[in-house]
Formats: structure tokens, C-alpha cells, sequence
């Protein structure tokens, strides 16, 4: 079982991070709003090639490079050495500094405090807003002493892996205060601003090891390299600091201790918030890690991190949840503008890869999402003149083309007015894992959440073109919702279980049991009334729920994988074969109280299902949610660890049951 911090403390005691198996596991995370970051674990010791003190972002939030893994840090005082750096080598770990730690914390920034004889040394960690840069603090307690820091570089992408080579340049480039790297000609320097002296020390640190990547089945073994060593005078009243950044420029006057104070309260305020309860508090910390300015001044969220960037599907799915937790709704706006803008051929595009590749359109989803997004901004923003311009042409545009048929067989069926999609080999919806190109859940034809999304777009058009006093547009598209609802309603339904068919394709029936029926009851538009409800909330109750989400698949049919892991291609054959999804929880939430009704029964029943699941938020990546956990106890958590719209959708649930 995983371990968890106290309650909302995001606090990490000596018992658990002297413990080198589970303080291993417990990672952190903090971010600088451009798809930077800086990702480990309590231990201090990189589990993953993303563990790094600064990822940078070349082009936000794309072209990623590691740039600092990780440094070694010894203490010298009171005679004595202390070793506060942990690295996992091949059959053993060396050094050992999480033996000295008396706690982890986030409390706003990353911090540890380390046991030094009678004192202590704390260490804060942050990113820096907007920059990529990441700024290193140490200060004493009750004892003074000289603090050697030797910093490890790997400049490379940060899906990748570097080894010893003669092409990396190990010279630096030293003045007062200052010291700079420049390893590649293809990457920029790294310049590294400090409070102590630079001596010249080349040194490669080989066979580095990952062992989250050997859990995953990729390569886990690394060498870095170091060009020497950064040495501090440090007392209780004079901290020891460094700022690792590749864009100096912005660092115009020279930093002294003051300076980095202000930078540290600075960056301490942003990510404090001021949620009415922990719960809320900690959810809106956990969402604001994911906002990013784009390149283009545009801005985004990023699907997950370490390793995705942004997915339509992903943000749309979760933009509500921005404005729940307080952030408004501009980015609502801009985000929305900036994916219409994008749209092609009715479609929005399904994800973003870097700055010079054009996006992928390959999702039935990702433009009926927009509806929902779209609604819930019209429904709490006066902007008449961004629905007029923007928003009602868009949709009008997109329900159009899915009417005549746009790309990947995406069509409505003009028997029904239920929407088609898909071939053998397309994978559209959001169970979109393939192994060896094949996908593994295609499910092509006419799939229960996209028919249901298609009903929505088409009522919320209706509702717009009433608001614009459009009422033949009005009637057309309320027409077709109704021809739409009774097709559903007759073709659906699965008398044999009392729920919905996943997917229709001509004759056959997919009445295996996922959760994606859900959707037909918990958007804004329902298309069963509450006694069919009752009884597909139900089955998924029954069969899917879970403490972490709910699973993909019924523990009895074949398909079904108890277990998340293993090589890429076993982990993709179970990502929707039975995996629990945390983000799944908001519908459930909705459909059940659609369903039983907003009683005060139902509203406990279903805070009780939230609460349990908050307490994932103090274990595995600290202080946010998973992407997936296995189908099984003891349920580990697994995929991407700190994941949008699990946390986004957690929100949107909370705020629904406490009506706010």
C-alpha cells in the first residue's frame, strides 16, 4: 500500500523518509507555467530519466531537455561529513543522505530538513515563474559549516537517456558569482548564479540507475556528467544558495542573499491558495501546476507530467474545473479561442506535439468536448459577442461537417442521426492505446459517450441559437436531438443487463461493461430518465467503482488486466482492459446524483466516495493525482503520476456535492 503524508499537510515524516522503499516511491513536483519543471522523489533519488532539478522547456511547453538531474551535497561540520545526496547505483545506494532526513515537506515550496548533529539543514527548492530556471536554498541551524555541492549535467531530451561521450565540452566559464556550461552546441548554455566559489573538477558518474524505468521495461542506466565543484561558507545566518537557469538574461542585477529572499517569498506566494477547506486548497495547487503559457503567448494546460504535453480532449475535459477552483475564466476563453482557431475540417485538434510539427487530428471527442467547455463559460460569463463571433459559428461549423462526414469515417448516420466513427486500425475515443499499432479497444462504429456528446452539442446549439434569437437554427437543431434521442433510447439499450451497450456497430452489440455509459447520464443533457439511470449507475456502481476511480472493464470478462505494469506494450494492452481511472470519479459523481437526486442521502454518500479518494492526493506524487492505478488491490499507482484531468475532474466532483 502506498504511504501517505498527514492529512493535507503534504508533510513527510523521519519514519517514512529514512525509509529508502518508501520515500523512493513518494515523488514531488513543481512547475513554472512554460511545461518546465522539477520532478523527484523524497529520497532524492531519481527513480525516472524525467527526475531532474530543471527540465526546460526550449519552445513552452514543447522540445523538453533535462538539463540538471540532480547534485551531490556534502556537509562538512563539527568534524564531521554528511552526505545529503542519495543515488541508486547497480547493487547499491550511494550516498545514503536520506538516512539523515527528518522530514520532506511542501508547505508552498519543496523542502527537506536534514539531521546535522545537534542542528539541521534545510533545503527549498522552486521553479521559477515563467523562467527556466530553478533556484536551490540551504540554511543552517545551531551549527555552521563549509557545504560542497557538485552539480550533474545531462543536457539531452528528456525522454532520452546520455552516456559518456569525447563530444561534450567540459569547460567552464567562470566569473564572481557565476558559472556557466556549455556541454552542446545544439542546446544553450546553463549558467548557475551562486552565493559560494567555483573550482574546475571534471568527473563522469556512471551507471546512474532509474528504477521506475526498469519497472517499465525501457532502459534505465545513465551517466552524467560533472564539471566540478561549487563550495559555500554557510552559517545560520548566512544560507548557501544557487540559481540554475539557460536564459540569464533575466538576471540583469547581481543576486545576494536579500535578493534570493524575495525570490523565495515571491514564488512562495504563488503557490499559496486560499481554498475554503484542504481539500479545495490542495486541489487548486495541484491544477495550477498544470497551466502553461504557450510559445505564442497563448495559453494551455498540460494533459500530465512528467511526459505529456497538452491534449484537447484532456483540457476540455477539465476546464471547468479552473473556474470551480477560482481561477476564472479567461484562460477558459483564450484556450477555447485557440483550439476553435485550430479546428479543421470539424475536427479540433487531438493533441500538440512541438513547435514546428502541426497537431493531430485524430479523435471523434475532442470538438464535442468543446460544447460542454463552452456551455459552462456562456452559462457564468455575460460575453454575448464572443458566443455571436466565436463560439456559435464554430459549432454550427463543427456540427456541419460531422453531418456530411469529415475525416476517419466520422459521420452522422442519416437513419438515426447517431454518429459514426472510425476503421479497423483508427483508435478515435479517449481508449485510444495501440500496441504494435494495433489498437486495442477501437471501439469503431457508434460508441455510447460520443453519441451522447453528439446529443449535447446538438441541444447546447439549440440553447445558443435561443439566446441569439436564431429560432428556425433553434428548431433544426432541437429537431435533430429528439430524432437522435429516440434512435438512442431503441438501439442502446441492453434489456438483458439494464444498461447501455458500450458500442453499436450495424448489428452488433458491445454490452461489456465500461464506464463510458456514464456520460449518457451525467452532461448536461440527459438522454435516459432517472429510473434508467438508477440502473445504469448501478452496474457501474456495482461492477466498476473502485476507492481510485472507476475501472475500464468488468473483473469478469476476458480482457480484463488486474494489473498496470510491465513492458510499453503490456502496460498499453491494459490501459483500458480493466485499469482504474481516477478522472472518471466526476461523472460518476454527476450521473449518480442525476440518477438517486440531489438528496441529502446522496450528497453524503457521495462526499464519503470524494474523501476517500482525496487521500491519494498525499501519497505517490505528493499533493496531486495519478493517471491511472491498477484494477486490483492493493491498487498502485501507475501511468503518468501528477494527471490533469484527475485532478480537474476530483474538483468538479467536490464542488457538485457541496453545491457550490
Amino acid at each position: 500500500m502506498a504511504d501517505r503524508v498527514a492529512p493535507f499537510g503534504l508533510r513527510v515524516g523521519q519514519d517514512i523518509c529514512r525509509d529508502f522503499e518508501r520515500s523512493s516511491r513518494l515523488e514531488w513536483l513543481d512547475t513554472n507555467h512554460t511545461g518546465g519543471f522539477a520532478m523527484g522523489t523524497v529520497a532524492g533519488v531519481n527513480t525516472r530519466r524525467y527526475h531532474a532539478l530543471l527540465i526546460a522547456s526550449l519552445q513552452p511547453p514543447s522540445e523538453r531537455n533535462s538539463i540538471l538531474p540532480r547534485v551531490e551535497e556534502r556537509l562538512e561540520a563539527d568534524g564531521q561529513v554528511f552526505e545529503l545526496a542519495t543515488a541508486q547505483y547497480p547493487g547499491a545506494v550511494h550516498p545514503r543522505g536520506f538516512e539523515l532526513l527528518e522530514e520532506f515537506a511542501i508547505d508552498p515550496l519543496p523542502n527537506w530538513r536534514y539531521r546535522i548533529g545537534e542542528g539541521s539543514l534545510a533545503k527549498t527548492l522552486c521553479m521559477v515563474e515563467g523562467r527556466q530556471s530553478v533556484l536551490l536554498r540551504y540554511t543552517l541551524s545551531k551549527v555552521t559549516g563549509r557545504l560542497v555541492i557538485r552539480p550533474l549535467l545531462s543536457f539531452r531530451d528528456y525522454h532520452g537517456l546520455t552516456h559518456e561521450n569525447p563530444d561534450l565540452q567540459g569547460e567552464a566559464a567562470c566569473e564572481t558569482g557565476k558559472v556557466s556550461f556549455a556541454p552542446y552546441p545544439d542546446l544553450p548554455p546553463l549558467t548557475i548564479f551562486h552565493s559560494g566559489v567555483f573550482q574546475p573538477a571534471p568527473l563522469w558518474f556512471l551507471n546512474q540507475e532509474y528504477l521506475r524505468e526498469y519497472e517499465r521495461g525501457l532502459d534505465f542506466r545513465e551517466d552524467l556528467f560533472s564539471p566540478g565543484l561549487l563550495t559555500f561558507e554557510v552559517d545560520p545566518g548566512r544560507p548557501a544558495w544557487f540559481v540554475a537557469t539557460i536564459e540569464p538574461a533575466w538576471l540583469h542585477a547581481s543576486l545576494d542573499d536579500a535578493s534570493i529572499e524575495r525570490l523565495v517569498e515571491s514564488e512562495s506566494r504563488r503557490r499559496t491558495f486560499a481554498g475554503f477547506s484542504d481539500i479545495e486548497r490542495i486541489s487548486q495547487r495541484a491544477l495550477d501546476q498544470f497551466r502553461v503559457t504557450r510559445f505564442d503567448q497563448q495559453p494551455t494546460l498540460i494533459a500530465g507530467y512528467p511526459w505529456f504535453t497538452d491534449w484537447s480532449r484532456d483540457m476540455l475535459i477539465s476546464l471547468p474545473a479552473f473556474a470551480a477552483a477560482g481561477f476564472g475564466y479567461r484562460d477558459t476563453k483564450q484556450i477555447l479561442e485557440m483550439l476553435l482557431a485550430r479546428r479543421w475540417q470539424g475536427l479540433l485538434p487531438n493533441r500538440f506535439l512541438d513547435a514546428h510539427s502541426a497537431p493531430e487530428y485524430n479523435s471523434v471527442d475532442a470538438a464535442l468536448w468543446m460544447f460542454i467547455a463552452a456551455r459552462d463559460l456562456v452559462a457564468h460569463v455575460n460575453d454575448k459577442d464572443f458566443l455571436r463571433k466565436t463560439l456559435y459559428p464554430a459549432a454550427l461549423d463543427i456540427l456541419e461537417w460531422h453531418r456530411r462526414g469529415t475525416r476517419h469515417g466520422i459521420q452522422v448516420d442519416p437513419r438515426d442521426e447517431l454518429l459514426s466513427a472510425g476503421f479497423p486500425d483508427t483508435q478515435l475515443t479517449w481508449m485510444d492505446a495501440r500496441v504494435n499499432g494495433i489498437p486495442i479497444t477501437p471501439r469503431n462504429g457508434k460508441p455510447v459517450e460520443i453519441n451522447a456528446l453528439w446529443y449535447n452539442a446538438l441541444r447546447i446549439t439549440a440553447e445558443w441559437a435561443e439566446m441569439l434569437g436564431s429560432t428556425e437554427d433553434r428548431r433544426t437543431y432541437d429537431d435533430r436531438a429528439e430524432k437522435l434521442l429516440a434512435s438512442f433510447c431503441a438501439k442502446f439499450w441492453n434489456t438483458n443487463r439494464d444498461c447501455l451497450y458500450d458500442v453499436i456497430d450495424g448489428p452488433l452489440r458491445d454490452s461489456r461493461i465500461r464506464p463510458n455509459q456514464l456520460l449518457a447520464v451525467s452532461l448536461p443533457f440527459a438522454l435516459l430518465d432517472r429510473p434508467h439511470a438508477q440502473q445504469v449507475v448501478s452496474i457501474v456502481e456495482r461492477l466498476l467503482l473502485t476507492s481510485k476511480g472507476l475501472r475500464t472493464l468488468e473483473a469478469g470478462d476476458l480482457d480484463y488486466r488486474a494489473r498496470f505494469e510491465g513492458s510499453p506494450a503490456q502496460r498499453d494492452g491494459a490501459y483500458h482492459q480493466g485499469t482504474v481511472w481516477p478522472w472518471l470519479i466526476g461523472p460518476f459523481i454527476a450521473a449518480y446524483l442525476y440518477a438517486f437526486g440531489e438528496t441529502n442521502d446522496s450528497r453524503t454518500y457521495c462526499r464519503r466516495i470524494i474523501e476517500t479518494l482525496s487521500a491519494e492526493f498525499t501519497a505517490d506524487c505528493i499533493g496531486s493525482l495519478a493517471e491511472v492505478y491498477d484494477a486490483a488491490p492493493p491498487q498502485r499507482a501507475a501511468g503518468c503520476p501528477a494527471q490533469l484531468w484527475s485532478v480537474a475532474q476530483f474538483m468538479v466532483a467536490w464542488k457538485r456535492v457541496e453545491g457550490a
